[in-house]
């Protein structure tokens, strides 16, 4: 017989771990009984979170470090912002992992279990996950991974990366300042920036994103991260501390044909990374605020992912850089260079109003994305 519980979390990444803090933080729900399964132990810093936000956020405590400028650079410009009343923030992966992990260990009725699952299998009362040791049941399973999905009828991107964070002899950064986007760097017909975020002034997380359809070795970043530390930040001694590779889907790919009744998609598996950026750590947050509401209310069967017009515009975006029509490198200049980043954030943030996105789409020059959107309008 499986074992039961009220709720299972299948995937104990950033969104099951926010899920998971949350009902444990809810006095509704403290009584009842909560597995998290998880075949990696989250005993290592795998990742790096960045977000901006202008106001007090749940995991303010674990910031590793909070910026009050930024910086871009391109051919073009190369400027530093003031992003009050915005800060950029950051998060440790392991920093994270710790603070949620060591509360979910003073609560009852709450299992981890580091296991691989094998199976997900949704009766008309309950789901049933197997894995290699054991076999579970609830009545609502909430699954931050996807299976082997069909992206072919979407725009589908790979955000990848490596970072070397690097300790400098000299003090050579600006401790106030993270380097939000540089695009010094060869475009190769692809989408590709650096982002320095400083710690102090002799140490900072040294980063290269590419945006590519496929995902290359991990020696493929090394050269450019080397040239970009002796050539833009001119740093000729240092030590390499900590490395991180990694990369995020970027996709328009309309999540909620995952078709299930009691299998609630969050995360990654629920498509609560922006399509257009890969930002994800304020958008998952955002969710399971909003998902906790429809549990606190016993209305998890009308839980739905939110679609509006940003989800349009992420197609729009996608196509543009996809087919070619302009790149990232193009887009991003021309916004920064027309407009504020509080103007920027905001719409990435899909919290403007109509108004703001007509002056965001219209700061970088509007043929790609008039092309883009009259293919993304006919498409489907």
């Amino acid at each position: 017989m499986p074992k039961k519980y009220d709720y299972i979390i299948a995937g104990a990444g950033l969104s099951g771990l926010s899920l998971a803090y949350r009902m444990r933080k809810s006095a509704s729900h403290q009584n009842a009984s909560l597995l998290l399964l998880d075949k990696d132990t989250k005993e290592r810093n795998d990742r790096t979170w960045c977000f901006w936000s202008k106001k007090e956020d749940l995991f303010d405590e674990i910031n590793y470090k909070v910026w009050p400028k930024i910086q871009f650079a391109d051919s073009e410009i190369n400027q530093t912002y003031n992003i009050d009343p915005y800060k950029y923030k950051m998060i440790r992966g392991i920093d994270f992992y710790k603070h949620v992990l060591s509360f979910l260990n003073t609560c009852d009725k709450t299992d981890f279990v580091s296991s691989g699952i094998e199976n997900i299998e949704e009766t008309a009362s309950e789901v049933i996950i197997t894995t290699s040791n054991e076999t579970y049941s609830a009545p609502w399973v909430f699954k931050s991974y996807y299976d082997n999905l069909d992206f072919s009828k979407s725009n589908f991107v790979w955000q990848h990366f490596k970072g070397w964070i690097i300790k400098s002899e000299l003090p050579v950064f600006d401790k106030d300042k993270a380097i939000f986007m540089d695009f010094r760097v060869p475009q190769d017909d692809e989408t590709r920036f650096f982002y320095v975020l400083p710690f102090n002034e002799n140490e900072a997380l040294v980063e290269i994103a590419v945006f590519s359809e496929a995902i290359p070795k991990p020696s493929f970043y090394d050269p450019f991260l080397k040239e970009y530390i002796k050539e833009k930040l001119e740093i000729n001694t240092y030590e390499i501390v900590e490395e991180e590779l990694g990369a995020i889907p970027m996709t328009d790919y309309n999540f909620n044909k995952i078709k299930s009744n009691k299998v609630i998609h969050i995360g990654t598996s629920g498509g609560q990374v922006k399509g257009s950026s890969g930002y994800a750590f304020y958008r998952i947050q955002e969710e399971m605020d909003r998902l906790m509401g429809y549990i606190n209310q016993n209305k998890l069967a009308d839980y739905k992912r939110p679609i509006n017009r940003y989800h349009f515009y992420d197609r729009i975006f996608l196509n543009a850089i996809l087919t070619g029509k302009t790149n990232g490198a193009k887009v991003f200049g021309k916004l920064f260079k027309k407009l504020s980043p509080q103007t920027i954030f905001k719409f990435l943030d899909e919290k403007g109003s109509f108004f703001n996105d007509l002056i965001v789409f219209t700061a970088p020059p509007t043929w790609p994305f008039t092309k883009a959107f009259f293919q993304e309008l006919f498409k489907r």
